[in-house]
Parts: C-alpha cells; sequence; structure tokens
C-alpha cells in the first residue's frame, strides 16, 4: 500500500511540474537563446546577466515576458496577448488571452479559485493544491493576463 501511495505521489508531482507551460514548454524546462527564438521568434528586448547560479535571461514579446534561470531552465511568465497560448499540456489547444473564464469551467484540477480584485481585474488561481500556481488576471469575464512564478 505504501507503494503505491508513494508512486501515486510521485506521478501527481510530475503532472503538475509540467501542467505549468507555454506553447509546451513547461516549467524547469533547459532551452538555449536559439531554441527560444526557433520556438517563439526573435523577441522585441533581450536582456541577460550573470550570477552566481549561471545565466538569466529575459525574453520579451511586446508585452509578454519569459523569464529563465540557471543558464536556461524556464521559470516564470506573463502573458498579455493572444500569440501566446499557456496550459497547452493539460487544456487542449490551452488557454489565450482574451479566452472566457468560463472556459475553464470543467478544467480537470478543478474550476478556477478566486483571490481578490484589485485595479488590473479579477484574480484567479489554478491548480490551488500545487505549491506551482498558475495566476489569471480577468475582466468582465476575460481573461487578460496569464502568469506563472517558480516556487522555489
Amino acid at each position: 500500500m505504501k507503494k503505491i501511495i508513494l508512486i501515486s505521489f510521485i506521478i501527481a508531482l510530475s503532472v503538475n511540474a509540467f501542467a505549468q507551460d507555454v506553447e509546451g514548454l513547461h516549467a524547469d524546462q533547459k532551452m538555449t537563446y536559439a531554441q527560444v527564438v526557433a520556438k517563439f521568434g526573435k523577441p522585441d528586448e533581450y536582456r541577460k546577466h550573470y550570477d552566481e547560479f549561471g545565466l538569466t535571461e529575459d525574453y520579451f514579446y511586446g508585452k509578454t515576458w519569459f523569464h529563465f534561470e540557471e543558464t536556461g531552465k524556464f521559470r516564470n511568465f506573463v502573458i498579455r496577448d493572444r500569440r501566446f497560448a499557456a496550459l497547452t499540456l493539460d487544456i487542449a489547444g490551452g488557454i489565450r488571452v482574451g479566452d472566457p473564464l468560463s472556459k475553464l469551467d470543467n478544467f480537470k484540477s478543478g474550476k478556477p479559485q478566486y483571490v481578490r480584485t484589485d485595479e488590473d481585474g479579477e484574480l484567479y488561481l489554478l491548480y490551488p493544491k500545487s505549491d506551482d500556481n498558475v495566476y489569471l488576471v480577468v475582466r468582465d469575464g476575460i481573461i487578460v493576463t496569464i502568469f506563472y512564478d517558480y516556487s522555489v
């Protein structure tokens, strides 16, 4: 019985670890600059610097931001336009800015959880039982921002 519980726990962790994705690029996946450009196109702006953990890179596509740390590990994203789909590994076609929040009414991890309202809109949380959460900012029932912050 303990073995079954352990295996189930490991499977659940691995599923959640890869559910946070943009166009199939999942959190913690390593990519080089050339691979990012091949996948998403040349960024409007690119910044890099080195620290004690290696290369840190930021890619800007309009108001959308992708962040990589430790020499190529995908760690954070903020999507603010329809160019990029998130959660494509969990939802057929993923979700995009401009989609109605109701698209997630039957989401396998449960309906998005309301967190609070601020000047940007209503904030909803996906995967509330995970440390790696995806957040949605919603105005008038429409998703206006999708973001993910890698947990340490």
